[in-house]
């Protein structure tokens, strides 16, 4: 892979030692082995479950993979645990983790939804491991009254919160049944938060936005920044929208995205306190600046996730999947009878044979997003998500060197 600066240096990443050089080099020739895959029986790293408590949601937000739009995904319904399916989940949790400390993530729909169930699972939880289970949930924060807040950080419980940008993008596409926007209940509770628990805003609130257009970056920063509150937090993550090929998915062009991005650093190179766009380009980078230099040897294990993940995802009618992006139509077992590890295999077996042929050649393989959910993507779907994949990861490179050029990089 091969950049050439704004300042017209040139760079090239070797993909077989993973470093960068100064000069133009040619390592297309250079060829993945990878390890056979084997039959496992096992998962030998699970720590963490993310449990839908319920399929509820009081929210039709536009880009929703549950709003009925994403072929193999269900859409919003009336789904939800007992304090009975509560116990038959714990009970398979006490079971499958690998390690006494165990993560349980609170998942929907919108969880706040079945309050009387979370409040049960998470004093279950206390119970059966004590200070060795950390717990989060993760909410659209529209139902996150003062109690709610107070009960959920008495009980030790990270939340997790969904806000798109201010009230003029947020509510573009956060809306509820009637089309109403929701930032004013998300800016409510986190205006609480932040005059109650200053330091648990810090330490025990992930803030996560959605970007549908990363052009709206821009505006979304500059909006931020001018915000009495919002200025002071941090997004923990910035994602884009998940690929909906009901819709048709584009493919990327290298130099219109990298246009795009650069032109966010320039503003970020003159705005250096701002949060958003740190927090953008700090996500865009985090891989090249701590990227391993190792010499790899003959066969390399491919990324299958499968058996190596270490979370395991539960639904709200008790049915495992391997995590929380994979969809619906995808699960591997039941909290009654566990893993099928025939089914597991089948479908670590399809991912493994595409990548098998897709990937030996492939120069952004160390760092590539096409995990596991791709599962659900036919040979078209994945042209497409391979081209967008390669495009991301040489704009990613790009901005990597333009700031390290620029001593934007500490």
């Amino acid at each position: 892979m091969h950049i050439k600066t704004c300042s017209g240096s040139d760079y090239s990443y070797l993909r077989r030692t993973n470093e960068i050089v100064n000069s133009t080099i040619d390592e297309g020739s250079f060829a993945w082995e990878f390890e056979p895959l084997q039959y496992f029986t096992s998962l030998p790293n699970v720590d963490t479950f993310i449990i839908s408590i319920t399929e509820q949601c009081n929210l039709r937000c536009s880009y929703c993979c549950y709003s009925g739009s994403y072929k193999n995904n269900r859409s919003h319904n009336t789904s939800s645990m007992s304090a009975n399916d509560i116990e038959e989940v714990l009970m398979f949790v006490q079971g499958a983790a690998k390690d006494e400390n165990i993560k349980l993530a609170f998942y929907g729909g919108e969880p706040l939804l079945n309050l009387d169930s979370l409040r049960y699972a998470i004093g279950k939880a206390h119970e059966m491991w004590g200070q060795k289970v950390s717990i989060s949930v993760s909410s659209n924060a529209t139902l996150l009254t003062s109690d709610i807040i107070d009960w959920l950080f008495e009980n030790r419980v990270r939340i997790d919160i969904s806000i798109d940008g201010t009230k003029e993008w947020h509510d573009k596409y956060r809306i509820d049944r009637m089309g109403n926007g929701s930032f004013e209940k998300v800016y409510q509770a986190l205006s609480y938060i932040k005059v109650k628990y200053p330091t648990r805003l810090q330490n025990d609130v992930l803030v996560l936005m959605t970007v549908s257009n990363i052009e709206d970056l821009k505006s979304i920063d500059y909006a931020w920044s001018q915000d009495s509150l919002l200025k002071n937090i941090k997004p923990t993550k910035i994602s884009s929208i998940l690929p909906n090929f009901n819709d048709g998915v584009e493919r990327q062009n290298y130099e219109h995205l990298a246009s795009k991005y650069l032109s966010l650093l320039e503003i970020y190179e003159l705005r250096k306190d701002s949060v958003v766009l740190s927090a953008f380009f700090e996500q865009c980078i985090a891989y090249w600046l701590n990227r391993p230099i190792i010499n790899v040897g003959n066969a390399v294990p491919m990324a299958t996730c499968l058996p190596l993940n270490n979370k395991l995802y539960i639904d709200a009618q008790l049915n495992i999947g391997v995590c929380e992006k994979i969809a619906d139509k995808f699960r591997i077992g039941t909290i009654s009878s566990g893993i099928n590890w025939d089914l597991a295999n089948i479908q670590v077996k399809g991912y493994y044979e595409r990548r098998f042929h897709r990937c030996r050649f492939c120069p952004a393989i160390r760092m590539c997003d096409m995990c596991f959910a791709a599962i659900e993507y036919n040979d078209e779907e994945w042209d497409i998500l391979c081209h967008n994949e390669k495009v991301y990861t040489k704009v990613c490179f790009r901005i990597f060197c333009e700031m390290a050029e620029r001593g934007m990089i500490s």
